[in-house]
């Protein structure tokens, strides 16, 4: 078996293996969000994230599995496993959900670096333009898969191209939320008695997609360079982008996060509820205001009287 058989075999049980993990985190996930849901205070643009990486990770390690499976089922000619071409329909049903991850993945850590920012526009530039070019990469990367004149050259070319320019999107957006909260940390250091310096480091390492931001690293040195366990990288991409992002949604989740306020969250517009609000603080406004004016008649009422029965020259007492 060759080098790159034996590692892309070796990445579809590390996918496997890493998909059963990112389920457990998933379902912790859900309920987190199912009990933010019911406190009606479930985060729109949270849900969204979840159910589009849930989908996009279990097609991607569904499909990554079955090719294998079916590779050492049906051996090629020479007794090799049979993976099929880049090129081929199988290899653009698994390749797909792995370029969407990546752009959805990071789509939601710019954001992140916006909201961790306090919402300031100019720090999100250069995230935003690494961005676009991600997206331009991907959809290159698309064409040549469904292109079956695309030689091998070709199609590691243009993944190194894309997987450079999310390695510097991510290590871009790492650094400014790390910084962010490493500094949001540094100024309440004297104001809090007691705190656990462990909880800050993790916050940091989980908040700012380190872990994802590590992995890519040797994704992108061993392609450049050519050795074949990239396949193996390539593999354990999605589901490692669902552990991270489950974890940083299951922070935002509970409030735990850096930059996170009511003023700034998207809460479910709850519109019966609002209605009733409305309705009840207009009758309260109302009441108040009928009962403040009723005191301040009687008041004047009373103040008028006294001043009658203290004031002998008044017109009611000449009268």
């Amino acid at each position: 078996m060759s080098t790159g058989l034996t590692s892309a075999y070796i990445g579809a049980y590390l996918c496997a293996f890493l998909y059963g993990a990112y389920i457990a985190v998933a379902y912790h996930c859900s309920a987190v969000m199912y009990h933010r849901y019911k406190a009606r205070r479930l985060h729109m643009y949270l849900l969204g994230v979840h159910i589009t990486l849930f989908i996009l990770i279990t097609w991607r390690s569904i499909t990554t599995m079955a090719r294998t499976l079916n590779g050492v089922i049906h051996l090629a000619p020479s007794g090799t496993i049979d993976l099929h071409p880049k090129w081929s329909t199988w290899s653009l049903v698994e390749n797909v959900p792995w370029a969407l991850t990546t752009i959805v993945a990071d789509a939601f850590l710019v954001y992140r670096t916006y909201i961790v920012w306090s919402q300031r526009y100019l720090v999100i530039i250069i995230p935003l333009i690494l961005y676009a070019a991600d997206v331009g990469a991907m959809i290159y990367v698309f064409v040549l898969l469904a292109n079956s004149n695309t030689t091998v050259a070709q199609s590691n070319n243009v993944a190194t191209v894309f997987a450079a320019v999310t390695l510097s999107a991510n290590i871009v957006c790492t650094a400014l939320i790390s910084f962010r909260i490493w500094t949001v940390q540094r100024n309440l250091a004297g104001t809090r008695q007691g705190s656990d310096p462990l909880s800050g480091i993790v916050a940091l390492i989980v908040e700012s997609a380190a872990i994802y931001t590590v992995v890519l690293i040797p994704q992108i040195v061993t392609l450049i360079i050519r050795i074949p366990i990239y396949y193996a990288f390539f593999d354990i991409q999605a589901p490692v982008i669902g552990i991270v992002f489950s974890m940083i949604i299951i922070r935002v989740s509970r409030g735990e996060a850096y930059g996170d306020t009511n003023e700034i969250t998207d809460d479910i517009a709850w519109h019966r509820s609002t209605t009733e609000n409305t309705a009840s603080n207009v009758e309260i406004r109302l009441q108040t205001t009928t009962s403040t004016h009723s005191h301040d008649v009687e008041a004047q009422h009373g103040e008028s009287k006294a001043s009658t029965e203290t004031n002998p020259e008044s017109p009611a007492c000449k009268a």
